[in-house]
């Protein structure tokens, strides 16, 4: 009787335990499978630089993921005073925590002087620096995140369009691997976004990017940027990447990333593949 009752609850535990533990490794979708394989026979080398280590997601994890969806991960934390990592020792014990997987290691730098504050040793062993334009400084030197609207003010639009312009080209004058969200605009401003974003002033900015090896991503939960600014980078020679950005460890499944390398007939070689690491 006792012997039936242990195995009734080792049963219970173990019918509990187990959607946990699948829950915490999902599996990717049959859809995202067949689409990497068509990817994949074309020539592609995926590769996700876009997932950050927060919300439950785990070095680990990553790799689990990496192994059950084809895509190579890149993993990342935010650089910055105010940011997870806020220091030069933050990052060290970031970087011996990925390394304990073959992922490549990346940070998102959101202060402007990154380049000067953090140590060139741990700079060294990171295989790539993203950034994005989301936080610019105001009139006074304080940094505001653009996505965040009720904490700052747009009293002149054509002004604020103009010095945001001067902010993103600083941001791609930067030391950075790439440029993720390219072309983003807030929502107060987006319908602004064709007069801003003209061609020419496109033209202008990729060109920086090619200039100093910038890559631009395609990002799954964002609509920036549009396919306009995609095939104009094309045509200069930009070289592109895909990322999901994700907030937790239940993140999309890269759908619009994947979705535009096929209906834009984009090539393997147009994709920034930077070298994978093995066990």
């Amino acid at each position: 009787m006792c012997k039936n009752r242990i195995i009734l609850f080792l049963s219970c535990f173990i019918f509990v335990l187990v959607p946990v533990l699948a829950d915490e490794f999902p599996k990717p979708s049959q859809e995202m499978l067949q689409q990497v394989a068509r990817l994949k026979a074309k020539g592609f080398l995926l590769i996700d630089y876009h997932i950050h280590l927060r919300g439950g997601m785990t070095a680990e994890k990553a790799f689990d993921w990496e192994q059950k969806s084809g895509i190579k991960s890149g993993v990342l934390e935010n650089t910055g005073k105010d940011w997870i990592l806020s220091d030069n020792k933050k990052l060290a014990t970031f970087i011996e925590n990925a390394q304990r997987f073959p992922l490549l290691i990346g940070i998102q730098v959101n202060d402007r002087d990154w380049y000067k504050t953090t140590d060139k040793k741990l700079l060294a062993q990171l295989d790539y620096v993203l950034a994005d334009t989301m936080i610019m400084n105001n009139e006074t030197g304080q940094p505001q995140k653009l996505w965040l609207e009720n904490q700052y003010e747009i009293k002149d639009i054509p002004a604020w369009l103009e010095r945001y312009w001067e902010h993103c080209k600083t941001v791609v004058n930067e030391p950075i691997t790439i440029l993720a969200n390219p072309t983003y605009l807030p929502p107060r401003v987006e319908q602004y976004y064709d007069t801003f974003w003209t061609e020419e002033r496109m033209g202008q900015f990729i060109d920086l990017g090619i200039k100093n090896g910038v890559a631009f991503e395609i990002q799954s939960p964002s609509k920036f940027p549009k396919r306009a600014f995609i095939e104009l980078a094309r045509k200069k020679g930009a070289k592109l990447t895909i990322g999901r950005n994700n907030h937790d460890d239940h993140q999309e499944e890269l759908k619009r990333s994947l979705d535009l390398l096929e209906e834009l007939n984009i090539t393997p070689n147009e994709l920034l593949v930077l070298p994978a690491k093995k066990l």
